[in-house]
C-alpha cells in the first residue's frame, strides 16, 4: 500500500540529486580561475667592447640643404662625407663608465652647389682653402676616447691629441694672420663632444639602461648633428621592431627635435650665424647583435633651422641620411 508512494519519493530524490549535480558542474565551469599569465620575455640590450678587439666601421653622411633668404632668394648644396672609423677598448668598464677608443682613419668628401662639385679621396690633394672641407678634415687621424654613461649616452670625450690641438690653437692662433675667429671656431667645434660623439656613436643613446620586454617602448633623450647644427629631442621613443636570430632591430622616433640655440659657421656666410629656432624629426634604426656590438645603423632626418646673421634672417631646410656599417672585427 505504501510502495507507489515510496517509489515516487525515490524517483523525486534521484531527480533532485541529478539537478544539483548539474548545477554544481555548471558552477564549476562558470567560475574557473583563469590560468596565470606567462611572464613577458625580457632582454638586455647593451654595448660590449672586449679589450683586444677592434671594430671597423664606415660612416656616411649625405646632407642636402635648401636655404631661403629673407628676399626669397635661395641657395642649395649637397654634401657627402664618408669616414672610416675604428673602435676598440683599451680597458674594461670603470666607475660606471664604458670607454672606447676612436680613430677616424680616412675620409672621402664631395660637395656640390650651383652646378659645381668639389671632391676629395685619400691620397688626393686636400682643398684646404674650402672652409666646409676643413670642417670635415679636422677630426681626421685624431684619436680620442668616448665614454658612455650607464644610460648609454655619450658622457664625455677625451684624448691627448685633442688636448694638444686645443692648446696649440689657443697659443698660436694669434700669430697666424689668416687664422681668424671663424677659422678658430671651425677647428675647435669639430673636436667637440657633439661632433665627435655623432660620428663614433651609432646607437645615439637608444639603448635602455636595464632589461626590457620585447614589446615595450622606452623614452630617452636623442641628439644628432645636421649640417653642423645640433638637434635634440628629450623624449624620443624607442622599441624593438624585429628580432632575427641574434640580431635585435631597434627603431627610435624623434618627432620633437629642436636645434640648440648657439652661434655657428655655416656654408657661404663669412661671419657667425645664430640659430634662433627650428624643428625636425628623425627615424633612427639600429641592428644590435646580442653579443653587444652594432651591425649597422641608419638615420633619416628632416629639419628646419631659423638662423640670423646681422639683420638677415633666413631658413635652412635640411635633409640628412646617415649610415654606419660594420665592415669587420679583429682580435689582436
Amino acid at each position: 500500500m505504501y510502495a507507489p508512494s515510496l517509489m515516487i519519493r525515490r524517483i523525486a530524490l534521484v531527480a533532485l540529486l541529478a539537478i544539483a549535480v548539474a548545477h554544481a558542474q555548471e558552477g564549476v565551469r562558470g567560475e574557473q580561475t583563469p590560468a596565470p599569465e606567462k611572464p613577458k620575455e625580457t632582454v638586455a640590450l647593451y654595448l660590449r667592447f672586449p679589450v683586444g678587439r677592434l671594430f671597423d666601421y664606415v660612416y656616411t653622411d649625405t646632407t642636402a640643404v635648401h636655404r631661403i633668404y629673407s628676399d626669397s632668394s635661395t641657395l642649395e648644396y649637397t654634401r657627402t662625407v664618408t669616414y672610416y672609423i675604428s673602435l676598440e677598448a683599451i680597458e674594461g668598464p670603470r666607475d660606471g663608465l664604458t670607454s672606447v677608443q676612436v680613430t677616424i682613419d680616412s675620409l672621402e668628401y664631395s660637395f656640390s652647389s650651383g652646378g659645381n662639385t668639389l671632391s676629395y679621396k685619400p691620397r688626393g690633394q686636400m682643398p684646404l682653402q674650402f672652409p666646409d672641407f676643413v670642417a670635415a678634415v679636422v677630426p681626421l687621424n685624431r684619436q680620442y676616447v668616448l665614454y658612455y654613461s650607464p644610460y648609454w649616452d655619450a658622457a664625455k670625450v677625451e684624448g691627448e691629441m685633442l688636448d694638444w690641438l686645443r692648446n696649440y690653437i689657443a697659443e698660436n692662433s694669434d700669430q697666424v694672420s689668416s687664422f681668424d675667429s671663424l677659422q678658430r671656431f671651425i677647428w675647435l667645434r669639430n673636436i667637440s663632444v657633439p661632433v665627435l660623439a655623432h660620428y663614433a656613436d651609432p646607437q645615439k643613446g637608444a639603448l635602455p639602461s636595464g632589461r626590457v620586454a620585447l614589446d615595450s617602448v622606452w623614452q630617452k633623450p636623442f641628439a644628432l648633428l645636421a649640417d653642423g647644427i645640433e638637434f635634440r629631442d628629450p623624449r624620443a621613443r624607442t622599441r624593438i621592431i624585429e628580432r632575427r636570430g641574434p640580431i635585435f632591430e631597434l627603431e627610435t622616433r624623434a618627432d620633437s627635435l629642436e636645434p640648440t640655440r648657439e652661434k655657428l659657421k655655416l656654408y657661404n656666410i663669412q661671419r657667425f650665424v645664430e640659430v634662433i629656432g627650428g624643428s625636425g624629426s628623425a627615424r633612427h634604426t639600429v641592428e644590435l647583435h646580442k653579443a653587444g656590438f652594432i651591425e649597422s645603423a641608419r638615420t633619416e632626418l628632416e629639419a628646419d633651422a631659423l638662423c640670423k646673421t646681422g639683420n638677415e634672417i633666413f631658413r635652412q631646410h635640411i635633409r640628412s641620411r646617415y649610415r654606419w656599417t660594420l665592415r669587420g672585427q679583429y682580435d689582436y
